[in-house]
C-alpha cells in the first residue's frame, strides 16, 4: 500500500512541476501576415529647377536627406496624387519631400463643380418633366406657367442631352424644382427646352 501512495505521491509532484517550468517558458509570438499594400495612383513629375529632397514635409524644416540632390529635368513619383491645392512639399519615391514649386506636373484640375440655377417657362404652357430625356418617357411631374425650375449645372454649363432626333433636353433638379424627388435616387429629371434645328429655349432666366 506505502509503495502504491509513493507513486501517486511522485506522479503528482512530477506534473506539478512540469506545468511550474510551463509558466517561466516564455510565449512565443504567433506570426501575423504581412500587411498588404494598397495601390495608390502614381503621379510623375518633373523638376523644373534644382533642389534637394528635404526630410520632412513642413516647409519650415531646412534639413535636407544626404545625396538627394535633384537636377533639374529629374522625372520624380509622388506617393500620393496631388488634390485640388497642393501642399507646400511633396512626397516622393522613394524619400524625402520636395518643394511644390520646383517641380512640373501639370495643370491640377479641380474637381468638377454640380450646382443649380433658376430658370422660368417662356410660354405659359405647362410642360411635363420625365424621367429620360426622350418623349414617351414617364411622367414625374408637370411645371405650371410661370414656375420656377432650377436645372443642373456643371461648373456653370447646364447639364443637357440631344437625342437622334435633335431634340435639345435640360437636366432639372427634382427637389429644388418641386420641393420633393418622387422617390427617385437622381434626384434629377428632363425637360424638352429646344426643338430640332431651333436655337428658341422653352426657359429664360429667373429675373
Amino acid at each position: 500500500m506505502d509503495t502504491r501512495n509513493n507513486r501517486i505521491l511522485v506522479r503528482v509532484v512530477a506534473g506539478m512541476t512540469i506545468a511550474a517550468i510551463a509558466l517561466e517558458l516564455p510565449v512565443l509570438a504567433v506570426p501575423q501576415p504581412a500587411p498588404m499594400l494598397v495601390a495608390q495612383k502614381v503621379v510623375a513629375c518633373v523638376v523644373s529647377k534644382p533642389t534637394s529632397a528635404f526630410r520632412t514635409a513642413d516647409p519650415r524644416d531646412p534639413e535636407v536627406l544626404p545625396n538627394r540632390f535633384l537636377r533639374a529635368g529629374t522625372a520624380v513619383a509622388l506617393v500620393q496624387p496631388l488634390p485640388a491645392v497642393p501642399p507646400a512639399r511633396v512626397q516622393i519615391n522613394p524619400s524625402g519631400f520636395v518643394d511644390f514649386a520646383a517641380l512640373n506636373c501639370g495643370t491640377v484640375q479641380p474637381p468638377p463643380q454640380k450646382t443649380t440655377a433658376c430658370r422660368k417657362l417662356r410660354d405659359a404652357v405647362p410642360i411635363d418633366v420625365l424621367r429620360e430625356p426622350r418623349r414617351g418617357a414617364n411622367p414625374i411631374a408637370a411645371t405650371g406657367a410661370g414656375q420656377s425650375v432650377f436645372v443642373t449645372q456643371t461648373n456653370g454649363v447646364t447639364t443637357s442631352q440631344q437625342n437622334a432626333n435633335g431634340e435639345v433636353w435640360v437636366e432639372v433638379d427634382l427637389q429644388r424644382t418641386f420641393g420633393r424627388n418622387f422617390g427617385i435616387l437622381s434626384r434629377v429629371g428632363w425637360l424638352y427646352n429646344t426643338a430640332p434645328g431651333s436655337s428658341r429655349s422653352a426657359l429664360v432666366n429667373c429675373s
